[in-house]
This record gives C-alpha cells, sequence and structure tokens, in this order.
C-alpha cells in the first residue's frame, strides 16, 4: 500500500491552461501575431513558457525578454481561470482520512504554485512541496521526487506519483516508485501513452481514490 501520493501540478492537481493560454495570446497580440487558440494551448500547458514562445516567435527575438513579459502578465492573471480539478479534494480528504501523505512535486516555480495553493485553500495542506526554483535537477530527473520522498521518511516503493506529462512518468520510473498518468490532464494528440510504462492510467481524478484505499 502506498503511503506517500505525490502529485504533479499543472494538468494533474489544478487546472491552469485558460490562464496561460490567456498570457499567451496577450504577448501574441502585443507583437501583432496570431493567437492560439484554447485546444493548441492547451495541450502545451505542462510544457513551461518557453513552449508558447517557440509557437510564434523565432530566434530573432530576446526569449529571455519575452519570458519576463509572460511571467508578469501570467502572474498579475493567475487566478483570474485557473481552478483545482474536479475530484482533487476529495482525494485528498480520502489520503488524510486514511492517515497517509499527500504533496506536490512540480517544475513550476515556488512563487507560482504557492499563489494558487494559497488562493485555493490548499497551501496548509500539503505534507510536502517541491518546486522547479527549490534547486534541484527538474524531471525527468527523479532528484525531486526522491527529495520528497527522503524528506516525508517515506521509501520510493511506498510512494506514487501522479502526472500528466512523458516527464513526470519517467521520473517517477528512474526513482522506482509507481507511476500514475492523469488523462484527463495535458495529454497531445500524439502522445502514445501506452509506450510510457506507468502502473496506470486514471481518466477522472476520483479513480485515484482507489488507488488510496486499495
Amino acid at each position: 500500500m502506498s503511503r506517500l501520493f505525490l502529485f504533479d501540478f499543472d494538468g494533474t492537481l489544478a487546472d491552469s491552461a485558460p490562464d496561460l493560454i490567456l498570457s499567451a495570446n496577450y504577448l501574441f497580440d502585443k507583437y501583432e501575431k496570431k493567437p492560439i487558440s484554447y485546444e493548441q494551448g492547451r495541450e502545451i500547458a505542462s510544457d513551461g513558457v518557453n513552449a508558447y514562445l517557440r509557437m510564434r516567435f523565432d530566434d530573432n527575438y530576446d526569449f529571455d525578454s519575452l519570458t519576463e513579459e509572460f511571467l508578469k502578465h501570467y502572474s498579475d492573471n493567475i487566478l483570474n481561470n485557473t481552478v483545482i480539478f474536479e475530484g482533487i479534494p476529495e482525494v485528498i480528504k480520502t489520503i488524510k482520512k486514511k492517515d497517509l501523505y499527500w504533496g506536490i512535486v512540480t517544475n513550476k516555480s515556488r512563487k507560482l504554485t504557492e499563489k494558487i495553493l494559497k488562493f485555493h485553500g490548499l497551501i496548509n495542506h500539503t505534507d510536502i512541496l517541491i518546486c522547479g526554483d527549490d534547486g534541484f535537477t527538474p524531471k525527468p530527473s527523479p532528484e525531486m521526487l526522491i527529495s520528497a520522498c527522503d524528506s516525508m521518511g517515506v521509501d520510493v516503493s511506498k510512494s506514487i506519483y501522479i502526472g500528466d506529462g512523458l516527464r513526470d512518468i519517467q521520473a517517477a520510473i528512474s526513482a522506482q516508485m509507481k507511476s500514475v498518468i492523469a488523462c484527463y490532464g495535458y495529454l497531445k494528440t500524439t502522445d502514445d501513452i501506452e509506450s510510457w510504462g506507468a502502473n496506470f492510467l486514471v481518466h477522472h481524478p476520483d479513480e485515484i481514490i482507489s488507488l488510496v484505499t486499495s
């Protein structure tokens, strides 16, 4: 039985795509670029700011400056549309009811992650939070996952990682912990998830409860 349930953030715990797409299109409009559709933006919402910039800007642009502009707009508008996925609060309640642990391991920055968690009342309920700027090698390295287990005093074999991207599953496999693909997240139409080697697939957060109670 797993004792520690670790979640990716964007596309797994939080549906943050709408605000990311809003910031991308703000920047595209400013520089007279064609906007992207919701569907286009959702597919890459777990891939970071650079993935959005590369959709419309070439190497003639200063990507450091563009990234700064994007993040400024995103930080200012991060709470407009972002929500916690339906079913996640019930999953967390079940984990705590079973006297188990849960946490978040994300490549997203701590400032942005905590801003969303505070707004949705979750910041004081996580047992462990490790973010992309905490000094660890980002996923797909297993470093953050292993550190989370070490901090909680839980063996990796008794831990499970839930994420919606290939790098999430690669990190979990490298850490030698069980992995779950959140198929309700930001998968791409080209993703061959059957080849990723995950232990479980879930199509709605409700399905995670069976992993908690099994």
